[in-house]
């Protein structure tokens, strides 16, 4: 099933938003002693969020190799079409 132009946008907002977490717990995890509790805990939560990033990023290139374009449709697109309005 092809998504609208706001699906896709929401989908690419909501791996953004992951990565964005990511990131910050990334930086939390730096700034706690090495090898302390505090310190595996961030990093289990670290491995969780990478995976998800990841689970997120390759569901978002299966559905794109799903909902490319008819032939017809190609000429109609430009860069960032699908994420005017948002």
């Amino acid at each position: 099933m092809r998504k609208t132009d706001g699906q896709l946008d929401a989908t690419s907002r909501r791996l953004l938003d992951e990565i964005e977490q990511l990131r910050q717990l990334e930086l939390k995890k730096r700034q706690t002693a090495r090898s302390s509790d505090e310190f595996h805990e961030l990093a289990g939560r670290v491995d969780d969020a990478a995976r998800h990033v990841f689970d997120t990023s390759s569901t978002q290139l299966i559905a794109g190799e799903k909902d490319s374009p008819l032939p017809s449709e190609r000429s109609e697109q430009k860069p960032g079409d699908w994420t005017d309005g948002s």
